[in-house]
């Protein structure tokens, strides 16, 4: 198994779906940004593995624009830079730096993007921009270094499952992707377990039995209860969700004509929060081992599958992971949260997809985009609602936590 679970999408396809928002007026730190989100999917990085890289490119950039602007508490680095050097260049050494370091095979196309960034920088003393952007993009090189994210271990299952135990589920049957990932040294929160949600409804519970109805009937391929709208939120939001809460940002990042120096802050404190939010939603999937629909809707009474799931199939391929909580739904609850705090909740945004064939999709608030990613799950036949409601609450809580106690304004 390739342990970074490879995505399907081709890097053309990527590439141009992550391009179609407006960049005409992106700053520095947006058009950094979606260099940095493109880099990781042409590296074929999953969610857990993207969401780590864009933290510590937006660390590197705030950390930066900080020395020089002094904005506000920097996250880990920083130093009394001369106040006329350039923080297009600082923002553009930053990520490059950090891009290269880990993506070294990308390197053509990351140089070119500095190159012009430089090219382009008018704002001050490019070389002194330079200098504190390298700098601060070693800094938190350095301290990510043995966070507990290599090796990626996969999960093969227990030997012999029992009644709500996970195993591996088609169609691929692989081993379960990140087995570790609830171990990584968090961002911000003092631990991985900070928020370690109440265990899942017991199998054969009431609320257990009405999640497990609900999926059954919206999340089934052959469902007749899915609306036409409902499977194309399924569809749509199938996407890794980090590139959900990237797009978001910085669509509302140039609606809303913020500056260089507020992007710096707003991006850091999203980019963290999703971050933190799988790291603390991976804790709870390994440790509570949760069984998905695909194998409660097959199982026999003991817990075995007998009938080769033939039974019952759902809208989307199950990911390889456990169900409880819902990895996409805390994802964007928590990065949308952070983003509510700065922009507000009624936005309307045109969101894209990296699935081939889904059109854009337009909300008219960011609490509709958590509900509709929220539920695409459900829809897709991947999870239950009950693993939904947990993660959405993990979500709320680390948005909240980052928020107080992550870099912030002076």
């Amino acid at each position: 198994m390739d342990n970074k679970f490879k995505t399907k999408i081709t890097i053309a396809a990527a590439l141009a779906i992550l391009a179609l928002a407006n960049t005409a007026s992106a700053d520095i730190v947006t058009e950094w940004n979606l260099i940095t989100v493109n880099a990781t999917k042409v590296a074929k990085y999953n969610s857990n593995l993207g969401s780590r890289i864009e933290a510590i490119e937006a660390i590197a950039v705030y950390d930066a624009v900080n020395s020089i602007k002094k904005i506000g508490t920097p996250y880990h680095f920083y130093i009394a830079a001369n106040s006329q050097a350039s923080i297009k260049a600082a923002v553009a050494q930053a990520a490059h730096d950090v891009l290269i370091y880990y993506f070294p095979a990308q390197a053509p196309h990351i140089d070119s993007a500095l190159a012009s960034s430089l090219a382009a920088a008018n704002d001050g003393l490019i070389d002194e921009g330079k200098k504190v952007g390298s700098a601060s993009a070693a800094d938190i090189i350095a301290l990510r270094v043995n966070d507990g994210s290599e090796p990626n271990v996969g999960y093969p299952g227990p030997a012999k499952p029992g009644l709500g135990e996970y195993r591996p589920t088609p169609s691929a049957f692989t081993p379960g992707i990140n087995q570790q990932w609830g171990k990584v040294k968090p961002f911000i929160l003092k631990s991985d377990d900070q928020f370690r949600p109440e265990p899942p409804p017991a199998v054969g519970s009431t609320v257990y039995n009405e999640a497990l109805a609900k999926v059954a009937d919206l999340g089934s391929v052959t469902s007749t209860s899915r609306t036409a709208d409902q499977t194309h939120i399924a569809q749509f939001y199938k996407q890794d969700a980090e590139l959900t809460v990237n797009e978001a940002a910085r669509i509302l990042a140039i609606a809303h004509k913020t500056s260089v120096e507020q992007n710096a802050l707003i991006f850091v404190l999203a980019d963290i929060a999703e971050a933190d939010a799988r790291i603390a939603i991976w804790d709870a999937k390994y440790f509570y081992l949760f069984w998905r629909p695909v194998t409660a809707l097959n199982a026999d009474a003991d817990g075995g599958v007998t009938n080769n799931y033939a039974k019952w199939t759902p809208l989307l391929a199950t990911p390889p992971h456990p169900s409880y909580p819902c990895g996409h739904c805390g994802t964007v609850q928590a990065g949308f949260d952070v983003l509510k705090k700065f922009f507000g909740d009624k936005n309307t945004l045109e969101l894209h997809t990296t699935t081939s064939g889904e059109p854009a999709r337009t909300i008219q608030s960011l609490s509709e985009g958590e509900l509709e990613n929220s539920w695409s799950r459900v829809y897709g036949g991947i999870h239950y609602p009950t693993d939904n409601d947990a993660s959405t609450k993990i979500g709320k809580q680390v948005a909240a936590y980052v928020l107080a106690n992550g870099p912030k304004k002076k």
